[in-house]
């Protein structure tokens, strides 16, 4: 198994999906956190394939897929035959809450983030070890894959 993994997902597909969870006057929230009240985020999915979601309720449904929320998939991880289960992401299907308003004194929001990069074709990037993983918003640059 890998030890890490970058998973890019390109912003100007991540920003509407964050905007919706913004908007939206409700949110699900993770069964497993009781402690602390839902409030705005993505939901980092795995089940074909990796990709991001809204936590709004309402849903953000697709207009193309009836019943579906819209997603954007990480490049390169539409399917789950693609040997993802091999990375550090790991075999089985999960879901993942990525909190958009927490912050602290040195990094901002992470929806300040993507509203400043998602005009530019910026990337929101998921670095994976085993049993942990950071979030990073960036520019296109020279490391920026080529979907």
């Amino acid at each position: 198994m890998m030890s890490s993994i970058d998973l890019w997902f390109p912003l100007d597909q991540v920003w509407p999906i964050a905007e919706h969870a913004m908007a939206a006057p409700e949110h699900s929230w993770s069964p497993y956190d009781t402690e602390n009240p839902p409030v705005p985020a993505l939901i980092w999915a795995k089940d074909e394939g990796t990709y991001l979601l809204s936590n709004g309720r309402p849903r953000q449904l697709d207009p193309h897929r009836p019943g579906h929320s819209i997603i954007c998939h990480a490049v390169g991880w539409t399917d789950s035959h693609t040997g993802l289960g091999t990375t550090a992401v790991g075999g089985d299907d999960f879901a993942e809450y990525i909190a958009l308003t927490e912050h602290d004194e040195t990094t901002p929001p992470l929806i300040d983030l993507i509203r400043e990069f998602g005009p530019h074709h910026g990337w929101l990037i998921l670095t994976v070890e085993p049993n942990k993983y950071t979030v990073a918003v960036q520019r296109p640059g020279p490391t920026s894959p080529r979907p």
